[in-house]
């Protein structure tokens, strides 16, 4: 036993700082293509998860209970305290006690200008789902230009039969009252006013929800700009059309008019999206039936009318992909890179670029495979699977195209907030897994049976062919997020991804679509947000 024992000194009290305030999470979810009749995007529409403003007031409000009761324990450490559950996604609830269901407006302006996701666009369009009761003052803080709002058609109806329904309480009460100067002109619906309102100062409405003509809609439907109809669920789609753009819409100067088109006074048409168009049949359909645009993911099936000119040249650069893995000897790679006249071409253009800021101008096919280098010749390499040199279509406009090179850095991204050793591999294998996971829609053949063909690592095969591993449910995330599905996102980040955020998502993301603007050298539009603000703790 010792003598002498080590004397504790007591640890000094100190007060508690009052805690910091958080700030809410970024709102952006995912967005779905909108692509046009030449196949070229022109717009997509954004998802958005409810309930970030509400989120970030109850953690304040938990990290408030935090610090009193450590001022407490300061005060008294034998106090009997009581800790507050934890703030998640899963628990979040209204002070009714409510799911949160309703995304507000200040959460999407705060996404939109904070978290650059109008940046991201480009110069493409963001359709945004609204409610009749948004349609307010606060609305002019989304700039009218780049943001076409979206209502629903039920919504609408209801709105106008509530008015309807207190204007006639209203007219009840007031019954024994004579008024001659009462006019018998029908009162214009208030929601109506405000759509007539907002598209006076240049904003763009879709109506959604439409599945037939009825008695009133003649006076709703000049109001929009965009219809979208579901082609699951219109049974007379082709006589809908017909008399959505036959229909008369107000003067507006910034819509020309389109030779041949049937028009208004301006020469201001109507555009028919359809929408669930999810295989090359719907689009064909949809095409036949007169739409102009159509939402959905139908551009990932192989469709022999609107075919990337599959073949022994794809198959070639699949083989170089593979040789780009293997570590290759300089001799190796670029006795490849001979043997693919496209992905040669290009890589000229980029070593040229790049030269500019080496100063190594490059004479031949091995100097530039010294300036670029492996990685950025294997990333172009991918990219070029999924490019049609034959289309007229710019890159930055190409569907399949943007959207495996978004999912790929997406993936790429989010692996980097991964533990490593957890059956991922590396970033670079979760950039080719993205890459290649859309390669049997290039082939015509199963994934596994493609890749089976070249070395790759087990795990890439996996889990482009099985969503297995970690990378496999890294690539489920990256399509959930891309539908905009929220529950399976929750379900993944609380699960075998636990370490990844729904706020990870939303600017891994964005992230990831910066990169691709940046590569395809399209500069993002630079809106004006003078009256857009983010929210406040309330």
């Amino acid at each position: 036993m010792a003598l002498f024992g080590k004397k504790t000194q007591p640890t000094p009290v100190q007060t508690p700082r009052e805690p910091e305030k958080v700030a809410p999470e970024n709102s952006y979810l995912g967005r779905e293509l909108i692509i046009d009749r030449d196949q070229a995007i022109i717009g997509y529409e954004l998802f958005f998860r409810p309930g970030t403003t509400l989120k970030a007031k109850r953690i304040n409000e938990r990290n408030a209970v935090l610090a009193q009761i450590a001022k407490r324990l300061a005060e008294d450490p034998k106090a009997e305290v009581t800790y507050p559950d934890e703030i998640t996604d899963a628990n979040l609830r209204d002070d009714d006690g409510n799911e949160v269901k309703e995304v507000t407006l200040s959460e999407m302006l705060y996404a939109l200008k904070t978290k650059g996701v109008a940046q991201s666009l480009g110069q493409h369009l963001g359709f945004i789902k609204i409610h009749p009761h948004q349609l307010g003052d606060e609305l002019r803080g989304i700039p009218a230009v780049k943001f076409p709002l979206q209502l629903d058609l039920a919504e609408i109806l209801e709105a106008i039969q509530k008015e309807a329904s207190e204007d006639e309480d209203l007219e009840d009460s007031k019954k024994d009252v004579k008024n001659p100067d009462a006019s018998d002109e029908p009162k214009v619906p208030e929601i109506i006013e405000k759509l007539e309102k907002l598209a006076n100062i240049g904003y763009k409405f879709v109506l959604t929800g439409l599945t037939e003509v009825f008695d009133g809609l003649e006076d709703i439907l000049p109001k929009f700009r965009y219809v979208k109809l579901d082609v699951h669920q219109v049974e007379n789609a082709a006589s809908l059309i017909e008399f959505c753009k036959a229909t008369p819409l107000p003067r507006d100067t910034k819509s020309p008019a389109k030779k041949g088109a049937k028009t208004g006074d301006d020469g201001a048409v109507m555009k028919m999206i359809a929408t669930h168009v999810e295989t090359p049949e719907d689009f064909h359909k949809a095409r036949d039936l007169g739409f102009d645009a159509y939402e959905g993911f139908y551009f990932i099936k192989p469709d022999p009318e609107l075919s990337l000119h599959r073949g022994d040249d794809y198959r070639k650069i699949l083989k170089l992909l593979t040789l780009l893995l293997s570590s290759p000897e300089l001799h190796e790679l670029v006795d490849e890179i001979e043997l693919n006249p496209v992905v040669a071409k290009h890589l000229m253009v980029i070593a040229e670029v790049d030269a500019g800021r080496k100063r190594a101008k490059p004479e031949n096919i091995r100097d530039a495979a010294v300036i670029s280098g492996v990685k950025r010749i294997t990333r172009w390499t991918q990219l070029l699977l999924y490019a049609d040199s034959k289309a007229k279509v710019s890159l930055e406009s190409t569907p399949l195209l943007q959207l495996v090179c978004v999912r790929a850095f997406f993936m790429e991204l989010a692996s980097g907030k991964l533990p490593a050793g957890a059956g991922l591999g590396s970033s670079d294998l979760a950039f080719l897994v993205g890459g290649l996971s859309l390669i049997d829609n290039l082939f015509d053949e199963s994934s596994r049976d493609i890749l089976s063909k070249f070395n790759l690592p087990g795990v890439v095969v996996d889990a482009i062919a099985d969503r297995s591993g970690v990378l496999g449910g890294l690539l489920t995330l990256a399509e959930a997020a891309e539908i905009g599905d929220l529950q399976k996102c929750q379900q993944l980040c609380s699960g075998e991804l636990g370490l990844l955020t729904l706020d990870d998502v939303a600017q891994d993301s964005l992230l990831a679509i910066k990169t691709f603007v940046a590569q395809t050298q399209l500069a993002p539009d630079e809106d004006v947000w003078e009256q857009a603000e983010a929210p406040v703790d309330e």
